[in-house]
């Protein structure tokens, strides 16, 4: 566990963090620079290419058995190279590297292809956000690229997924970005950022295509969801979160108290 904080944590987190794993301030300024040097510690520090990596924002809350039914997915999906706990769409059958079209059916309904595995079954997903595990030797290979998405603006994380599975993440009318409000942004700033956006955009629908088939990635998601972005009104649907958040308060204090009887 390496919590990578920017910032002042109040004293009992930081006890908690402590406790937990190794507490790392940073000054990074944005979520999107934070993102990006968590990005470089598997390959600055040497982890293992065979471990899984999990990086987590600080804003989404777990079943208790999330972390454990990622491994376990690991451990029986071979063709898999990023997870996700939290996701919804999947390609549509007529779905090509151009044209990344997405099935009108929700997470693994109706999917042949999906493969169970304890109380989940799990599906090839389009995209997750920046919550997500890999092999450490995945992170290693893809880092220029996952670095560089964040620039693109927009739903990067989202972006990112589609390039590192080899499939154009912007069509033609989405390469400038959503227009800023005439009245609120000066006409300069307006070009310069369509420009400077349009170059980026292209860019990475380039290194998309460019992505010879053997280094195209699979990414994998539960159905049902095994964690949620705690954002008011946008929960993951279908699963009573508030027992969820009892149970993983639950075992947190039964493993408390046996970490205490050692």
């Amino acid at each position: 566990m390496v919590f990578a904080n920017d910032g002042p944590i109040p004293p009992d987190r930081l006890a908690m963090m402590t406790r937990a794993g190794e507490v790392l301030p940073v000054r990074c300024g944005s979520n999107r620079s934070s993102y990006r040097l968590a990005l470089r510690l598997p390959k600055a520090r040497g982890w293992a290419p065979d471990d899984l990596v999990w990086f987590a924002e600080d804003d989404y809350l777990y079943t208790a058995d999330a972390l454990s039914a990622v491994v376990a997915a690991a451990e029986k999906l071979p063709e898999a190279d990023y997870f996700t706990t939290y996701s919804r769409l999947r390609f549509g059958a007529d779905a090509t590297r151009r044209s990344p079209t997405y099935s009108p059916l929700d997470r693994s309904d109706g999917d042949g292809d999906a493969v169970e595995i304890g109380r989940v079954r799990w599906y090839r997903a389009v995209s997750s956000t920046s919550t997500f595990g890999a092999w450490v030797h995945t992170i290693v290979a893809d880092e220029r690229l996952l670095r560089s998405a964040p620039f693109v603006g927009g739903a990067f994380d989202h972006a990112t997924c589609l390039a590192y599975q080899g499939y154009r993440p912007f069509g033609l009318s989405q390469l400038g970005g959503e227009p800023l409000a005439p009245g609120e942004h000066p006409a300069l700033k307006r070009f310069v950022r369509r420009i400077a956006l349009t170059g980026l955009r292209s860019a990475l629908n380039l290194a998309a295509l460019a992505r010879p088939e053997h280094d195209r990635r699979v990414l994998v998601a539960p159905d049902p969801d095994l964690a949620t972005h705690l954002e008011e009104g946008h929960l993951a649907p279908g699963i009573d979160w508030a027992a969820e958040a009892r149970d993983v308060a639950d075992w947190l204090g039964a493993s408390r108290r046996a970490a205490g009887d050692r």
